[in-house]
């Protein structure tokens, strides 16, 4: 009798339980997710168009909590994840809504719409720093391709000079969202202070006591952190 109990327990904890993975085929059916065509780059352009050109581990998650496994990079001058289920098998370029959130190791990204002083929105993918319903902290990862400088000695008539090649520079920057606007942070003290974002005293005492580093993140987090905290 016991064992007939321990069978029903069982069966009935299987079919309650959930699975929250999803195969390939859902992932891409799921309307949250849009496969693209995988897009090709010049190979002469130095550098790559990637955050990360190494795929790592990550996660693609739904707002019903199910969750999809996979190699993840994210290609920035697209604005669009490349997925792989394992090395073996030729990457996707896919597209997300603003529902879906992306772990790529553990960092989670996730598609924004915000606005920084233009006639039009910017449509990005943002690395979510630090939430808070105050100041909340953003890395947009962007790059352009840009033109290599020429030398300015002139080679000889007679000699051979290599056409200048185009390269992929980092553009990214670190966005601040405050009261439902969005502020692009420049890399200057002074700059930042003129937008009027933050309390000029609470600014200059925290830069005064801590290495203020307007580039790096944890630097910038510990800020936000401070300012926060004075609500």
């Amino acid at each position: 009798m016991k064992y007939v109990f321990l069978l029903f327990f069982l069966s009935s904890v299987t079919s309650n339980s959930q699975n929250y993975n999803v195969t390939e085929n859902e992932l891409f059916r799921s309307g949250n997710v849009l496969i693209k065509r995988l897009m090709t780059y010049d190979g002469d352009a130095k550098g790559n168009p990637y955050l990360n050109e190494d795929f790592q581990k990550g996660k693609i998650i739904f707002n019903n909590g199910k969750e999809y496994e996979a190699l993840i990079r994210l290609n920035v001058s697209e604005q669009k994840f490349e997925i792989r289920k394992d090395k073996n098998i030729q990457p996707s370029a896919i597209e997300i809504n603003k529902s879906v959130i992306v772990e790529i190791g553990d960092k989670k990204y996730k598609l924004h719409s915000f606005n920084l002083g233009s006639d039009i929105n910017t449509i990005g993918i943002l690395e979510e720093c630090l939430i808070d319903k105050n100041y909340s902290l953003y890395f947009f990862p962007q790059k352009k391709l840009e033109m290599e400088k020429k030398p300015q000695i002139t080679a000889p008539t007679t000699g051979y000079s290599k056409p200048p090649r185009p390269e992929w520079k980092n553009n990214s920057t670190f966005i601040v969202f405050y009261k439902d606007k969005a502020y692009e942070l420049p890399n200057s003290h002074k700059k930042v202070l003129a937008l009027k974002l933050f309390d000029d005293k609470l600014y200059k005492k925290y830069r005064k006591s801590s290495k203020l580093n307007l580039k790096k993140k944890e630097s910038l987090i510990g800020l936000l952190t401070y300012l926060n905290s004075s609500f």
